[in-house]
């Protein structure tokens, strides 16, 4: 079969493309992105089709990307097609957001598309991955460790908003695409940095894909049948698993869910794992956060559930917490505590309770201080600080004077120096002051001399004792 038919089966097979749609086409300048725009700009009065391309220079290579962004505009110019080109400063979104470049401009780029989608009253935004990019991003995510729909790579269709997006190509290899452009005369634009090795993708596509095409050069027909055979069966166990999660859900909270044990260790290992899988997705997203965990998170909450004992803890990423009490397990974020970063004040008398522990506080006699300064205790004159007293969570650029130390530190730096798990520095406790000046951090350092035990013995003072969950406070190794 031609290439143009090899892409006309796909797009049947799959039902992408419906006549009188009006479609957005992602086009970089590229050989991908130009034979998806000659294709299309072929198949347009064929098919019925009101098309839109939008072009995005994301400011990252000087002139060249803005020249890519010309020759589109030229190109659909030359045809008569409605062009919306967009500038977009992926650099500085990268330093504000705090995240790579790579993860910047395509945050940007999407959004871009999105915006020309709504303003053309689009159904689909078309883009022009490959079966090489299939493979290269399977392999990547396997590599990477992977779990659940993600293992399929790049899907065929997906949602966007309320509308979707295509890619017709999927069945097409980069050579078929680069042959393509020769043969219709259209000379695509190079992005010089796509040879360098300092990106992932980069390197699967020079050393791994060669070996893989020359033991069998349809591999990326092979890639892409597994891809949709993983995505079918994922569609059914994520099916199944929202069963099990309402079967196992004792309570359900916006931010937490309050899981049957027995129940959840009682049915078939693999469903286990989806389920938490699934409820863990749910949790993250209800925060506006972007799921973060990974297999081996799974595995400790699993760990957790079948232990013997009647309680313990188990952290994940972003101050996400597992706590289990006899035959049942809170998973998710502690309620009023928004940002993790939010100040609860300390009941003096009582008890105080937080995402990784909890705190008691008391009055003593200066003659019971011996036998109370362990790393988990914090007894102090209260005439000595400003009260109340709060707990909360590490904030960018928080310092503290520990004891004995001249000068202040970085709790950063404190972290760091102690070893503290990643994962747990997002809830571990800080005690501060009413000017929330820090005075402690638990089993780490305080910011305050303890009383000698020769001090008066009339005296009361406050005493602060933390009670770590069950797993908490582990360093790394």
């Amino acid at each position: 079969m031609t290439f143009n038919e090899q892409v006309t089966q796909f797009i049947d097979s799959h039902h992408l493309v419906r006549p009188n749609s009006k479609l957005v086409l992602g086009v970089s300048g590229g050989a991908d992105s130009m034979a998806l725009l000659h294709f299309f700009y072929r198949k347009q009065k064929e098919w019925m089709l009101a098309l839109a391309v939008c072009s995005v220079d994301h400011r990252l290579r000087g002139m060249d990307s803005t020249e890519d962004l010309n020759y589109v505009a030229s190109f659909c110019a030359d045809r008569d097609i409605l062009f919306i080109g967009k500038t977009v400063d992926a650099r500085s979104w990268s330093r504000e957001k705090k995240i790579s470049i790579e993860t910047a401009a395509r945050a940007l780029r999407y959004q871009a598309f999105a915006e020309t989608m709504k303003a053309t009253n689009a159904d689909a935004l078309v883009l022009a991955h490959h079966g090489d990019d299939q493979i290269e991003t399977m392999l990547m995510r396997q590599v990477r460790g992977t779990v659940g729909l993600g293992r399929a790579g790049i899907p065929v269709r997906r949602a966007f908003g309320s509308k979707e997006i295509i890619r017709p190509f999927l069945s097409q290899t980069k050579k078929d695409l680069e042959r393509y452009c020769a043969q219709n005369g259209i000379v695509p634009r190079q992005d010089e940095t796509n040879n360098s090795d300092a990106h992932t993708r980069n390197r699967f596509r020079k050393y791994v894909l060669p070996f893989l095409k020359k033991e069998n050069p349809s591999v990326h027909l092979k890639f892409q049948y597994e891809s949709e055979r993983i995505a079918e069966d994922e569609s059914l166990l994520g099916q199944m698993a929202e069963q099990q999660l309402e079967t196992v859900t004792l309570e359900k909270e916006k931010t937490r869910y309050a899981l049957s044990i027995p129940k959840l260790i009682g049915i078939h290992p693999a469903l286990q794992r989806r389920t938490i899988h699934l409820l863990l997705c749910y949790l993250y997203t209800s925060q506006q956060l972007q799921p973060s965990h990974q297999p081996i998170h799974i595995e400790q909450l699993l760990q957790l559930l079948r232990s013997n004992r009647s309680s313990g803890a188990a952290f994940f990423p972003m101050g996400l917490t597992a706590r289990k009490s006899y035959d049942r397990c809170w998973v998710g974020f502690m309620p009023n505590f928004g940002g993790m970063s939010e100040k609860i004040k300390i009941a003096i008398p009582g008890q105080t309770e937080f995402p990784s522990g909890y705190f008691e506080a008391d009055y003593v006699k200066a003659d019971h201080l011996s036998n109370e300064l362990g790393r988990d205790c914090f007894i102090f004159d209260d005439a000595a600080v400003s009260l109340p007293l709060f707990v909360r969570t590490f904030r960018n650029g928080d310092r503290m004077s520990p004891n004995g130390m001249a000068g202040s530190q970085k709790i950063q730096r404190i972290f760091i120096n102690e070893k503290v798990d990643r994962n747990q520095r997002l809830i571990w406790p800080m005690v501060t002051d009413a000017k929330d000046n820090v005075l402690w951090l638990p089993m780490l350092k305080r910011a305050v001399t303890l009383p000698s035990p020769q001090t008066s013995q009339e005296k009361n003072y406050l005493k602060l004792k933390f009670i770590p969950f069950a797993g908490f406070g582990r360093t790394q190794a």
